[in-house]
């Protein structure tokens, strides 16, 4: 299925586009689902991973279905077929018929046969081996009471009559365009919502009889081949059936006034297969030309994978109004005709239905799988260069491992970063690392070992493991199993040697997770031109003695990207000469009216003089006048950073930006007195870390939707909206640094209010500069805040908080005219006292905080003169209750001032 979270993936960047000669590609927008946060949206999007995995997770999230583990019962017999036989209504939203189950006994006697079916449909009766029968209901487990008892080895024959109002979110009676539309997308546990089966993927029918019953005038798509079609003018009834293995979430309704197009997918000098498009007929003009690809599609597929698995049948899609696509078996529901979601469904075809993943721990074996099938598309089309464009907008650099922990929690199973961004990466390093040849070698010859049954990740690594000839264990351990990625640092000399230069590289692994075990590609740049060698890498520290023919000039590491990784670069002897530089992550091409005039107007650079440097290729009018010439694109190196005292940084997470971020040494930078004001949406995904505890802030919430931003220091305004700020982070107001400053919060929506920009001033600074280090944050989208608040607001943090001169005219910080000392002593046992000075006099409140921000006493609230005061704490609450140990937080707010905050630790 594709994958929502967000969702299309990726229209692709503009280096696809260019690549294969079309212009610069853009992304379509995208309805993206309805969050706990805020309504559904539409988004531009050019990564449809996210796109697919939200629609599949909203939809289920809308059901009751939730997953309870196999009954000792379904294990102890394997389905061989269903019959379905059911009448829909779309004016009442009701289901009704007959389902047949045809099942062997593996571990008999069995008396009872236990089926899937939520609580809320109810049974009208159950028959076996011909003969009415009782059965009883725990949930939404449905038992029925065999005819007689079943030795192991035998058939059982069971038929279930039923009827009710399939749960939404798995099924759904829907009208589009003003006529009814009825659907079904029920992965991954969501069959049982509307029919009776053991709704479990690991245990595949060997074939599926339909028999659909609608009102006139509805066309109505499924799987495998239609048997017959009739309409009578009073009902249409569709027959169909799926003669391959299939398992329950892949068993699909679509029906409609459709228009249905045929084409053909020539397979072979003298055979051909059918192609079936079953679209809303005002969709048709729109949809012709991505449909009419999907020859060409199926062609480069089968060329990489093997033969389409279901030829005897047909390959097409049915349009549905759910978001994203699924890739039911042999016709796809599409509610998306992006080129790479199509792309996307019709390589499940081979990875999740041809080989299904075994349970939805597995589901990287699916979602992964198809995700790097979209690169293989690109590849196919564009070249190496569009395979590359295509993975750069998979990175994911964050916690969490590609194998599912928890196959309950159906948002885990639909991680877009996870299951799908990141499985394609383990695709693409695999292939680096067992060479094209055994690569594809190896997925033709997984795929012919598990056809049309099920697979988990120790088949694919035994399959890789034996064409290879290679020990996989650690590949698998660490990129599927664990979490995150190496960080590399290289440092390097090089002297004469007999045959040319030894050059000898200390390797680094400097992440503070797992260490990985990796071939590592090294380009030694020589005066006759590059040399690429590979070293075996494990350690934290690792020392190699490479020969090269020539002198060496550079050496870099991993230079194709063969690696998710980052490379640790150091900002040595930084000048800091120039003032400011702006870094552009906005994408010209998808935002262009937004970000053109946030420039023109000035709102990003202020009314700074600046050198600019940009992710992105050119806008194609040309740059706004205020900006100059871009000096580079990509990750700003070391040496550019070190010139400029401040950078501002306009991020957006969004083809490929994120990765400029990540590979500029931003952390060394600061460390080395360089000050920053970063300003993006989906701020957790630049707030690595290392930078989150550096800037003193915790992570309240991430992709979310806020409607107000309201200013909380001297000299900062509140800003307002001029578009949706969807997909950013909130911040807890408590800070872990005394250093670290409230700029901006909201309050609309949130409870406690959320934190939207900070600022945090070392009290010494940083490097060789006692005004260095300075590092600012503000969240949201920075081309849709209100311009001429925004150019005063980035005037002011980088001016008065960052201290750099503004038009030439030096600045100082502003005294401070609160202070809040260090809590004494800490650890404290039993009490503290607090120690704090207010340079005015005023009005002031003392609080002690729990670690979760919540208030445990009210220490002084009123006015005080002003001058240096201290007040003490016995360790006890608001209700003079002893209070447990365990760390605090004691907050002074002053009217003009805000709030300061100093953490502690409670002993008794």
């Amino acid at each position: 299925m594709t994958a929502p979270r967000p969702w299309l993936r990726r229209i692709i960047p503009t280096l696809l586009a260019l690549a294969i000669g079309a212009g610069p590609a853009t992304a379509a927008p995208i309805l993206f689902p309805p969050t706990p946060d805020g309504p559904a949206e539409w988004r531009d999007e050019t990564d449809v991973a996210p796109y697919l995995a939200a629609w599949k997770a909203h939809g289920f999230a809308r059901s009751r279905a939730r997953q309870a583990a196999a009954t000792a019962n379904q294990a102890a017999y394997d389905v061989r077929g269903y019959g379905l036989d059911l009448t829909f209504a779309p004016t009442t939203s009701t289901v009704s018929g007959t389902v047949r189950v045809q099942a062997d006994v593996v571990a008999g006697p069995l008396g009872t046969l236990d089926l899937d079916l939520l609580a809320n449909m109810t049974v009208d009766g159950v028959t076996a081996g011909g003969v009415p029968v009782g059965w009883t209901r725990t949930a939404d487990v449905v038992s029925v009471l065999l005819d007689r008892s079943y030795a192991t080895g035998e058939t059982m024959d069971v038929r279930i009559t039923y009827h009710g109002t399939p749960v939404a979110g798995s099924f759904g009676f829907r009208t589009a365009n003003g006529r009814p539309l009825v659907w079904s997308l029920s992965e991954p546990y969501g069959a049982r919502s509307w029919w009776p089966c053991k709704d479990l993927p690991e245990d595949k029918a060997d074939s599926v009889f339909i028999r659909f019953t609608l009102p006139t005038g509805m066309v109505t798509a499924s799987n495998g081949r239609r048997v017959s079609a009739v309409d009578d003018g009073v009902t249409s009834v569709a027959v169909w059936r799926e003669s391959y293995p299939i398992t329950t979430y892949l068993v699909s309704i679509a029906s409609y006034p459709y228009t249905t197009t045929l084409d053909w997918f020539r397979h072979s000098p003298t055979d051909s297969m059918r192609l079936e498009f079953y679209n809303f007929p005002e969709s048709v003009p729109t949809v012709a030309a991505v449909q009419a690809k999907v020859r060409t599609m199926l062609g480069a597929f089968t060329e990489r994978f093997g033969p389409y698995p279901f030829l005897t049948e047909k390959y097409g899609h049915a349009e549905f109004v759910f978001g994203g696509g699924m890739e039911h078996q042999t016709c796809s529901s599409m509610g998306s005709f992006s080129e790479f979601v199509v792309a996307h469904e019709l390589a499940h075809q081979w990875w999740g239905d041809w080989v299904t993943c075994r349970d939805f721990h597995e589901i990287w074996l699916n979602e992964g799988f198809a995700t790097y099938s979209e690169a293989l598309w690109a590849e196919s089309v564009g070249g190496p260069t569009a395979y590359r464009a295509d993975l750069a907008a998979n990175k994911h650099y964050g916690p969490g491992s590609v194998w599912v922990p928890d196959d309950r929690n159906v948002s885990r199973i639909f991680d877009s970063n996870l299951s799908y961004d990141k499985g394609s990466w383990v695709l693409h390093m695999l292939r680096g690392v067992l060479g094209d040849s055994t690569f594809f070698r190896a997925l033709r010859t997984y795929g012919n070992a598990h056809a049309y049954g099920t697979a988990a990740t120790a088949d694919f690594r035994a399959v890789c493991e034996a064409e290879s000839g290679l020990d996989l264990a650690a590949f698998f351990q660490q990129w599927v199993y664990g979490e995150y990625h190496p960080i590399y640092r290289a440092s390097w000399s090089s002297a004469p040697a007999p045959g040319g230069h030894a050059v000898t590289l200390t390797l680094e692994q400097r992440q503070g997770w797992q260490l990985f075990r990796m071939p590592v590609r090294i380009r030694v740049h020589t005066e006759a031109g590059p040399r690429d060698l590979v070293v075996q890498d494990s350690l934290a520290s690792q020392v190699f003695t490479l020969l090269v023919d020539a002198r060496p000039t550079d050496l870099e590491v991993d230079p194709d990207e063969w690696i998710l990784r980052q490379i640790e670069r150091t900002v040595e002897d930084p000048a800091f000469d120039r003032s400011v530089l702006v870094v552009n992550g906005v994408d010209w091409a998808t935002y262009g009216t937004e970000i053109v005039a946030a420039y023109n107007e000035r709102a990003l650079q202020g009314d700074y003089t600046v050198d600019f440097w940009d992710h992105f290729p050119a806008p194609a009018a040309g740059y706004p006048a205020t900006l100059p010439a871009p000096l580079g694109r990509g990750a700003v190196p070391p040496s550019v950073l070190g010139r400029y005292r401040t950078v501002i940084w306009v991020g957006n997470d969004f083809n490929g930006d994120l990765d400029s971020w990540i590979q500029t040494p931003i952390l060394s930078y600061l460390r080395a007195g360089g000050n920053v004001l970063l300003m993006t949406r989906q701020g957790d995904q630049f707030l690595t870390d290392s930078l989150r505890t550096y800037l003193g802030v915790t992570v309240a919430q991430s992709g979310v939707t806020f409607t107000d931003c309201l200013a909380t220091r001297p000299g900062l305004s509140n800003l307002s909206r001029t578009g949706t700020q969807s997909l950013c982070m909130v911040l807890d107001t408590v800070r872990t640094r005394p250093d670290t400053d409230l700029l901006w919060k909201t309050t609309a929506g949130f409870t406690p209010q959320r934190g939207l920009g900070v600022v945090r001033r070392p009290a010494t600074g940083a490097g060789l500069r006692p005004t260095g280090g300075r590092f600012a944050f503000l969240s949201g989208r920075p081309y849709r805040w209100n311009r001429a608040q925004l150019r005063a607001a980035v005037n002011t943090v980088v001016s008065q908080y960052l201290l750099e001169p503004l038009n030439g005219l030096g600045v100082t910080d502003p005294p401070p005219t609160v202070t809040l000392a260090p809590v004494a002593p800490n650890p404290a046992r039993d009490g503290c006292a607090v120690r704090f000075t207010i340079a005015t006099p005023g009005t002031v409140r003392l609080e002690v905080l729990d670690a979760a921000g919540r208030r445990v006493r009210t220490l002084r609230e009123g006015a005080l003169a002003a001058g240096t005061h201290s007040i003490a704490w016995d360790g006890h609450d608001s209700d003079r209750r002893r209070t447990a140990p365990g760390l605090y937080f004691v907050r002074l707010s002053t009217p003009g001032a805000g709030s300061h905050t100093q953490r502690f630790v409670l002993l008794h």
